[in-house]
């Protein structure tokens, strides 16, 4: 693992000129948004600030926010977490954690989860959708696999609510339960389903079709009204504020969640993602950059909400935007535009 200690100790190389302008400059750029939006950075000495264009009902208060498949990157640190408490390795087979696992999936591996190179189908049904675990499981299980385990990078929302009931079977805890009270370190925001869930607090959606032209908490728009089902647990719907998930990433890359060696793990780009450009570790994007530097990332949304991270490793600054539609993306442009300029 020696390369891969030396691949993360090589990520903390400050920027003066981001550090200086990345706080200010840059989010105020990406506040330009057509729509309301949040944007946020935490900077390598660890100072963070928040934009928000959004109101809520609790004024002054700080925005839940629905991250979207940015649940991937919890999902996946709090799997390393699940391993290395339980000394198994990311080549533990589904044969091994999971129960009555039929033959064609038997040896996909945790590695091919994390990475979407399972063969695992794309989804099981719509996200707002009451499915349990178990029903989610057998359906998952009866359909006929897209790839052969490991010959193909092929994104899998339902691959990742697999590892979802991975943690919950092999821990004992419900999925939110294991990231509250053994993954985020204390003192931080949370990040969770109901539990971290603040109606009042919450962003609200613009009148669109999807909502039936009301203007929806996160609750109602990404959850169907009440605590989300398995088409979506463990793979997006995730709630926190800006600030919850900037010092979630910051305590993972500190090695305060997990050890050294499984930070690097995560980041490490594994497999191509098709294009020759970006490359996925666990739970998150590895792109490289014209200084030297590369980008961290995942985005996610469901047309309703949208939210995205960056962490630039010349600086050591992550960056943060969501909102309505399509506006975190937009407002993320605006940010990785300016670091590249």
């Amino acid at each position: 693992m020696k390369s891969l200690i030396l691949f993360v100790t090589a990520i903390v190389f400050v920027s003066p000129a981001l550090a200086e302008t990345a706080t200010r400059e840059i989010l105020a750029a990406a506040m330009a948004s057509d729509h309301p939006v949040i944007v946020a950075a935490r900077d390598s000495a660890g100072t963070i600030d928040v934009e928000s264009g959004i109101d809520v009902k609790v004024a002054g208060a700080d925005e839940i926010v629905d991250i979207g498949s940015i649940t991937k990157t919890v999902t996946a640190i709090a799997v390393l977490h699940l391993i290395e408490d339980m000394g198994m390795t990311t080549q533990a087979t589904l044969s091994q954690l999971l129960p009555n696992v039929p033959q064609d999936k038997a040896e996909i591996t945790l590695h091919q989860l994390l990475t979407h190179t399972s063969g695992i189908i794309e989804s099981t049904g719509d996200d707002e959708e009451k499915l349990s675990r178990s029903a989610f499981l057998e359906r998952v299980f009866e359909a006929p696999l897209d790839a052969e385990p490991g010959a193909v990078h092929s994104y899998s929302n339902a691959g990742y609510s697999i590892l979802a009931a991975i943690i919950e079977l092999q821990s004992g805890l419900d999925y939110e339960g294991y990231l509250i009270e053994r993954v985020i370190p204390k003192g931080l925001d949370p990040i969770g389903y109901g539990r971290a869930y603040d109606q009042d607090r919450s962003i609200i959606s613009k009148r669109l079709w999807l909502t039936g032209y009301q203007r929806l908490h996160v609750a109602e728009a990404s959850w169907g009204g009440s605590a989300p089902g398995w088409n979506l647990v463990g793979n997006g719907g995730l709630v926190t504020t800006a600030e919850g998930f900037l010092s979630f990433w910051a305590a993972f890359l500190d090695g305060e969640i997990v050890g050294e060696d499984y930070v690097a793990a995560a980041l490490v780009p594994h497999v191509d993602e098709g294009e020759g450009d970006t490359f996925y570790g666990y739970g998150l994007v590895v792109e490289s950059l014209d200084d030297g530097g590369l980008l961290f990332w995942h985005d996610g949304g469901n047309d309703i909400f949208s939210a995205e991270w960056r962490h630039h490793t010349s600086s050591g600054t992550t960056f943060f935007s969501a909102g309505t539609g399509e506006s975190a993306f937009e407002a993320m442009a605006s940010i990785v535009k300016n670091i590249r300029s």
